[in-house]
């Protein structure tokens, strides 16, 4: 343990602050530290970002690395707790733990393999007698992950070497190539390039060789490439006004010649996208002097989600409730003041359009499974809460049925819930000729419910009376939804609050179309 070793300590060495020059090349900064690895079981703690290094790290306040070690066939190293197997890891020649000297032209990403293990002079090893490329990551100042190279000279054995160099990407979680030479181009398809997804992003932005774009709407300067999958069908927007001087464009590609779908000063809306499709967001600077900060917050917005836009029409009484064919969670609004949420498994949507204003009750009781239930007045956008005006997990009104109490309720006491799972009642009346979305599934992620959900309230007053589905016929279906809730209040058409044979004799007087 590393721990014992630094208990070994007699003394501690004062930190060393490198007097080197340090260059700036890009988005990459070099210290050229040129400090021997002392061969001994301490080594050198290296603090990359603040340049500092010493033979303890309780010498080296943040320190990154450690590279350390008595033999004379490899050099061991040490990294810091975050991020957790920091150093290296970058293996040639088909290994994946051992650490290799790299090739020049190595790129180090979070696409790279890192771990904290010993280098040895072994076959797609580390080179004697010469310098060798090896790669790290670290925690910098800004919280973030940072990705960098070091230049180690080896003698004629491992235990003879000298750090030459480190140099790190100042942008975070940008790629850096391990090269003495000057950075490589941006690469706007690179596959370490940051992606975007719906909600908010801070992307690293490459402000140095990334190239011009020219757009419909004038040119993107230094312009980096966010590439984004549309999770659903619908229109999507891209907005980065938080800062100023941004120029978005959204490209059917990331190669020259891709086709423009919007383009604007700093934010695009209104992009049509099916599921899958594969877009690229660009961000550059509106004019050549503009530096756009690092990172940039781009936020993507998606559509409502499609299942509650195209969800089946509820009617007023019984309405077959089955759940079977759904695998699809969502997160709703648990509680009033809108601070809690829950998940509702194997969710299934309805839109019921109130027929009248009035305190109504939705119920699916003598459900064959453990239930939730929620209702609100707008459908939610793909990945966020569904707000709601009520919700109910568990009522103990439902005292029958396969899962008893189980079963929920929502209505102005939530069916005499309380407590963990009571939720929060429907006190709102519900407005006539407003459309209101239910989602009802499952306490558990793999229950199957099959129920009714039963619709109750005041007398509908129906433009067409026992037109319940609103199509304007009276035919089969509406005959249907009156048998299924005779003998309630489900179907009622006269306004008895009972469904009989009063308003069987509505509906067959009314048989057929509808008046205009």
């Amino acid at each position: 343990m590393k721990t014992n070793r630094l208990h070994k300590h007699l003394a501690l060495a004062a930190v060393a602050t490198a007097a080197v020059v340090t260059t700036s090349n890009a988005d990459v900064v070099t210290w050229n530290i040129n400090q021997v690895i002392p061969n001994n079981i301490d080594g050198l703690y290296i603090n990359v970002e603040a340049q500092t290094f010493g033979s303890a790290g309780s010498a080296v306040p943040g320190w990154d690395i450690n590279p350390y070690g008595t033999s004379t066939l490899a050099i061991s190293w040490f990294a810091a707790l975050a991020p957790s197997g920091c150093v290296l890891g970058l293996g040639q020649g088909g290994t994946t733990t051992a650490v290799a000297s790299l090739t020049d032209g190595t790129v180090v990403s979070a696409a790279s393999t890192f771990g904290n293990t010993a280098s040895t002079v072994t076959a797609g090893g580390w080179k004697l007698n010469q310098a060798n490329y090896f790669g790290f990551r670290f925690v910098a100042a800004d919280g973030l992950t940072h990705y960098g190279f070091g230049i180690m000279t080896t003698g004629a054995t491992m235990g003879v070497r000298t750090l030459n160099s480190l140099s790190y990407e100042t942008v975070a979680g940008l790629a850096i190539t391990a090269s003495s030479g000057p950075p490589a181009d941006y690469d706007p398809c690179a596959t370490f390039n940051p992606t975007a997804s719906v909600g908010n992003n801070n992307l690293s932005m490459n402000s140095t060789t990334a190239a011009n774009l020219v757009t419909s709407c004038g040119t993107a300067y230094k312009a980096n490439y966010f590439k984004f999958t549309a999770p659903v069908d619908g229109a999507y927007g891209f907005n980065a006004c938080a800062t100023n001087g941004v120029k978005i464009a959204v490209l059917g590609g990331c190669s020259a010649g891709s086709s423009e779908l919007s383009c604007a000063p700093c934010q695009v809306s209104g992009i049509n996208l099916t599921a899958g499709q594969i877009v690229y967001c660009v961000a550059g600077g509106d004019t050549e002097a503009t530096v756009l900060p690092s990172p940039l917050n781009i936020v993507v917005s998606a559509p409502q989600l499609p299942a509650c836009v195209s969800a089946a029409a509820a009617v007023f009484g019984t309405n077959v409730f089955d759940n079977t064919a759904s695998t699809t969670p969502q997160v709703v609004q648990s509680n009033a003041a809108g601070t809690t949420t829950v998940t509702i498994n194997k969710s299934v949507w309805y839109a019921f359009t109130a027929g009248a204003t009035g305190a109504y009750s939705f119920s699916l009781c003598g459900s064959t499974g453990d239930t939730m239930m929620a209702i609100g007045t707008v459908c939610p956008t793909f990945g966020t809460t569904f707000q709601t005006i009520a919700y109910n997990d568990d009522a103990p009104l439902c005292s029958s049925g396969g899962t008893q109490n189980l079963a929920s309720i929502i209505d102005a006491t939530n069916g005499g819930a309380t407590g963990t799972f009571a939720g929060f009642p429907l006190t709102q009346d519900l407005v006539s000729g407003t459309t209101y979305y239910i989602l009802a599934g499952s306490f558990s992620v793999t229950g199957n419910v099959t129920s009714n959900l039963v619709i109750d309230g005041p007398p509908q007053g129906l433009p067409c009376p026992g037109d319940y589905n609103g199509d304007r016929f009276r035919d089969g279906s509406d005959l249907t939804t009156l048998l299924s809730g005779w003998g309630t209040a489900g179907s009622d058409i006269d306004g008895d609050q009972t469904t009989g044979g009063s308003d069987l004799t509505v509906l067959l007087s009314g048989w057929g179309t509808c008046p205009q």
